[in-house]
């Protein structure tokens, strides 16, 4: 299927490469800045925290790249969209606390908190989760954002099936939007810490309002 989409499906053995890929692209993003503060500590913890998603969504989902390996994007699909502790084991998510200090596992434990009510209030009840998409710093702007999405929200269009979302961006709002996302909620997720909107996108039906023409990206 992912050639058929023009993306590569990842496989266990390359999850170290996308957690690599994923956490340059995420080292300026408001969340990781708020919970991991000193660059030089993000930049070395981000491979191993971003690593423990990527490997539960490549065990519990589908995760892809691009054929040139400059974005990557993690997918969990209906009815595996919650992390469950069962899920979280078996993917090796426990062992986050031998990686990061407990200073930045309770930040990231508050803004989750919050992410995570927002699903449960705003997500459709059955629908895809886009965990984590990234690109790499110097080819942002590309079009490949585009690239990594489009595909997928074909496929969820055939299965009439709507996406959701959060991003701590104020820029992938707009983004977002061009491809057919609503925001249906957004705050702070604590006192100085990140904004996140929560977005939803309906299916493109025959017959329905469509999807919006792409005229920026990511």
């Amino acid at each position: 299927m992912g050639a058929a989409m023009g993306l590569a499906r990842v496989g266990s053995a390359e999850v170290p490469r996308v957690a690599a890929l994923l956490a340059r692209a995420f080292e300026d993003d408001p969340l990781m800045d708020y919970a991991m503060p000193d660059p030089a500590a993000r930049a070395r913890l981000l491979p191993k925290l971003i690593g423990l998603n990527v490997r539960y969504g490549q065990r519990y989902g589908e995760v892809y790249a691009t054929a040139k390996w400059e974005g990557a994007a993690v997918w969990l699909p209906p009815r595996r969209t919650r992390y469950t502790p069962w899920r979280m084991l078996r993917a090796g998510m426990f062992a986050a606390p031998l990686a990061l200090d407990w200073a930045v596992l309770r930040r990231l434990s508050v803004v989750e908190n919050y992410t995570a009510r927002l699903h449960r209030l705003h997500a459709p009840r059955e629908h895809w989760y886009l965990s984590q998409i990234g690109v790499e710093p110097n080819r942002q702007s590309q079009g490949i954002g585009s690239a990594l999405l489009r595909p997928m929200l074909a496929r969820m269009d055939a299965q009439s099936v709507p996406c959701y979302l959060e991003t701590e961006k104020a820029a992938n709002v707009s983004f977002y939007r061009k491809h057919g996302f609503t925001v249906v909620a957004d705050g702070d997720a604590v006192a100085g810490g990140p904004h996140v909107w929560a977005m939803v996108r309906t299916p493109n039906v025959v017959g329905g309002t469509g999807l919006e023409p792409v005229t920026s990206s990511v």
